[in-house]
C-alpha cells in the first residue's frame, strides 16, 4: 500500500478544514497527496493504475490538480503543481 492509500483520507480532511479555515496555502506535495486521493478514488481503483504512474503534465495529470485545488479552497492557485 502506497502513502497516497495509507493516509490520504485523513490528510485530505485535516488539509482541508486547515485550508477553509485558515486559508492555509498548500504546499505542492499537499495538493499532489490530494490529487492523488482523487485519482485513487475516482479512477485509481477502476483502472489499477496509481497515481504515481500517472504522466506529470497529461491531462489526466493537470485535471487531478485542478480538482485537488478547487477542492481546497478558492484562494489556493499553485501553477508549478500544474506542470
Amino acid at each position: 500500500m502506497n502513502r497516497i492509500q495509507m493516509n490520504s483520507g485523513k490528510l485530505f480532511h485535516e488539509l482541508l478544514v486547515r485550508c477553509l479555515s485558515e486559508q492555509h496555502q498548500p504546499t505542492e506535495e499537499e495538493i499532489d497527496l490530494v490529487a492523488g486521493k482523487i485519482w485513487h478514488d475516482s479512477h485509481g481503483r477502476t483502472t489499477g493504475q496509481p497515481w504515481l504512474d500517472v504522466a506529470r503534465g497529461s491531462d489526466a495529470h493537470r485535471q487531478m490538480i485542478e480538482a485537488a485545488m478547487m477542492a481546497l479552497g478558492p484562494h489556493v492557485r499553485s501553477e508549478a503543481a500544474l506542470q
